[in-house]
């Protein structure tokens, strides 16, 4: 079986066989990236994928393509739901959670018992607080260590930037616009501190921190709480839902 992560900048692959993971295979989207991702899964006796993406339409269609020529229909998309895998999602509207967002709570949920933030560190910075009984409290959509306001305006360039919920309230986001904070652009590993030091005082006091995505050993470095590096969380977070 087949895995696939598509972020903003890169996909991440899986190969998993008898339920362990026999390889891996990491590329951004450079011109010939889908000629290099089915050459890879060329090489592997699969006979089905799973995929989450958050690929725009042009990339999502040569993607599409790919996955076709090689799996038919037997590809599962995962989008993001009001309830699965034990989590409950606090979004009003839940399809508007990024799909890589609610796989890594979901994966999160099958690793830890109690109360658990959730860090993932790619070209934006995302945190999801979510209780141990499975509730999510929202959270919060910060600019990627190396990512421009001008880049992250473009990764979100179907959000209005102008509306007031952005960076309005200093509760968890229950929304994407509600969820931005963009006031943190100069520094977004201190306004991530800020957030996780203030909002740790909403879970149990023995809440855990896992951190996913490129630059998630940076920001442990950067965060007065302990938290563990957990890569595949979203893959987790796949397979569980797989097995369900």
């Amino acid at each position: 079986m087949i895995l696939l992560d598509c972020g903003n900048s890169t996909l991440k692959a899986q190969f998993q066989e008898a339920g362990s993971l026999r390889a891996s295979f990491t590329i951004g989207y450079r011109e010939g990236w889908p000629r290099r991702l089915a050459r890879w899964i060329s090489g592997f006796p699969a006979q089905r994928c799973l995929l989450a993406s958050v690929l725009d339409a042009t990339r999502q269609a040569e993607l599409d393509k790919c996955l076709a020529d090689r799996f038919g229909d037997a590809v599962t998309r995962f989008v993001s739901r009001a309830r699965a895998g034990g989590v409950i999602n606090a979004y009003a509207q839940p399809e508007r959670l990024g799909v890589d967002r609610w796989l890594a709570l979901i994966g999160a949920a099958g690793m830890v018992d109690g109360d658990c933030i959730v860090i993932d560190a790619g070209s934006a910075i995302t945190l999801d607080l979510v209780r141990g009984d499975g509730q999510h409290l929202g959270g919060a959509i910060l600019p990627g260590i190396n990512t421009s306001l001008e880049r992250f305006r473009q990764i979100f360039s179907y959000i209005d930037f102008d509306d007031p919920r952005i960076s309005a309230t200093g509760a968890p986001g229950c929304s994407t616009e509600a969820a931005i904070r963009i006031d943190y652009v100069g520094n977004s590993l201190v306004g991530l501190n800020d957030l996780v030091t203030r909002w740790t005082e909403l879970l149990d006091h023995n809440a855990s921190l896992l951190l996913a995505g490129g630059d998630a050993w940076r920001v442990q470095q950067s965060l007065e709480m302990p938290g563990r590096i957990v890569p595949d969380l979203v893959f987790r977070g796949m397979l569980r839902l797989a097995r369900q």
